[in-house]
C-alpha cells in the first residue's frame, strides 16, 4: 500500500515555513533557469531572513525597505566592503521573484517588493576591454608561444573569446562534439546564459587555431571522443610539440576540462605579461573587446546584439557610446582583423 501523503519538503530557510510555503519555495527554486541563479537567489533569501527573521507570509513592504537600508549601510561580512548596486538589486530581485510566485500560488495577495526602488546602475559601468584602436588585443595574441601545447591551447581559447564573444562558463563546458563540421564550415554549439542553445559559425582563423591545438593534443582530431572536453589542463604544456609523444591519455572522455577559474588565471597571466599587474582584464573583458571591435570593424547594433546573444538590444547600445559605425558579418570581420595583423608577423 502506498502512502498518499507527500513527504514534507526540506526547509532550506532559517525560519519555519508551513508545508504550503515550503513546497512553493522548493517549486520556485526548481523553476529558476539555472543552477547559478538558484544558488544566488537562495543565498539572497537566507541573508534576508537572517536579517529580518520573519515568515514570508508576514513580510511587509517596511521589512523590504529596512533590508534595502541594511544592504546600503552594512558591509558584506565576506568582503568587508559595501555591497555593490548590482548585488543589492540582485537580492531585491530574488525576493520579488518568489513573492510573484507566491501570488500565483494564491499564498499572498500582494508583492511587498513592489514600489521598492532598486539602485540605478549602468550595465557596463565597470566594464573593461582591450583598446582595439591601439591593437591591445592583437598584442595579447602575440604574447602567446604557439610552439608548445599549452600555447596552442591558450591561443585558440583567446581567439575564440575575441571572435565569438563566448562567456567563460560556456567556454569551460565545451566538448569536442561542440564542433560541428558541415562541408568547409565549422559551427560551435554551446549553452548560453539561461540555458539557451547557441550555434555560431566559426571564422577560418579560429578554426585553424582550434584544429592546430587539437591535432597537437591528440595527433588526430578523430582520436578524441565526442564527450572529451575541448580545452583541458596540460601536464607537459611547456614542452615543444616535437618532443611530445601522442598518447590516448589526454584524449579520454573522462579528462577534466579547463575550469572557469583556470581560464581566468590564464587570461590574467597573459595580460600581466603585457600590461603588468592591476589591469583588471578578465575573460568577460574579452567579450566586451569583441563587441567594441565589431563596432570598429563596421558592425551595426543589431549584428553586435546577435554576436553577444543579448535578450534586449537596449543593452547592446551601451557599446555605441564609443563609436557609431555600421556593417555586417561580425565574426568573419573579427577573424579578418586578426588574420591580417598576425599574418604580418609571419612574413
Amino acid at each position: 500500500m502506498t502512502n498518499s501523503n507527500p513527504s514534507p519538503a526540506p526547509n532550506l530557510l532559517p525560519v519555519s515555513l508551513s508545508p504550503d510555503w515550503q513546497r512553493a519555495f522548493i517549486d520556485w527554486l526548481t523553476n529558476l533557469s539555472s543552477s547559478r541563479t538558484r544558488r544566488s537567489y537562495l543565498a539572497a533569501w537566507r541573508d534576508f531572513l537572517t536579517v529580518q527573521a520573519a515568515a514570508p507570509a508576514r513580510i511587509s513592504q517596511s521589512d523590504i525597505l529596512a533590508y534595502r537600508v541594511h544592504l546600503d549601510t552594512v558591509p558584506s561580512p565576506r568582503t568587508r566592503q559595501p555591497y555593490s548596486a548590482n548585488t543589492i538589486n540582485q537580492r531585491l530581485c530574488a525576493l520579488s521573484s518568489f513573492f510573484k510566485f507566491a501570488q500565483a500560488r494564491q499564498l499572498r495577495s500582494d508583492n511587498p517588493c513592489e514600489g521598492v526602488h532598486r539602485k540605478a546602475v549602468s550595465p557596463y559601468g565597470k566594464a573593461t576591454w582591450l583598446d582595439g584602436e591601439a591593437e591591445q588585443d592583437v598584442r595579447l595574441l602575440r604574447t602567446v608561444d604557439t610552439t608548445t601545447l599549452q600555447g596552442k591551447r591558450d591561443y585558440a581559447l583567446l581567439l575564440l573569446f575575441l571572435t565569438t564573444a563566448i562567456r567563460v562558463e560556456a567556454a569551460a563546458n565545451l566538448r569536442v562534439r561542440s564542433l560541428r563540421y558541415q562541408g568547409q564550415k565549422v559551427y560551435l554549439t554551446y549553452l548560453n546564459k539561461g540555458g539557451e542553445q547557441v550555434e555560431k559559425l566559426l571564422e577560418p582563423l579560429t578554426i585553424a587555431a582550434m584544429e592546430d591545438y587539437l591535432t597537437a593534443r591528440a595527433g588526430d582530431i578523430d582520436h578524441l571522443p565526442p564527450d572529451a572536453p575541448l580545452f583541458i589542463p596540460t601536464d607537459r604544456g611547456q614542452q615543444a610539440i616535437a618532443h611530445l609523444p601522442h598518447t590516448d591519455t589526454q584524449a579520454r572522455a573522462g579528462q577534466k576540462p579547463l575550469s572557469s577559474r583556470a581560464i581566468n588565471k590564464l587570461v590574467r597571466k597573459y595580460c600581466d605579461r603585457l600590461f603588468g599587474p592591476g589591469h583588471g582584464i578578465t575573460p568577460h573583458s574579452l567579450r566586451h573587446t569583441a563587441a567594441m571591435n565589431a563596432i570598429l570593424e563596421g558592425a551595426s547594433v543589431t549584428e553586435v546584439s546577435q554576436l553577444l546573444k543579448h535578450k534586449s538590444m537596449g543593452v547592446t547600445t551601451v557599446y555605441l557610446h564609443a563609436t557609431d559605425k555600421d556593417g555586417d558579418k561580425v565574426s568573419r570581420r573579427l577573424g579578418q582583423r586578426y588574420a591580417k595583423r598576425l599574418q604580418d608577423d609571419a612574413e
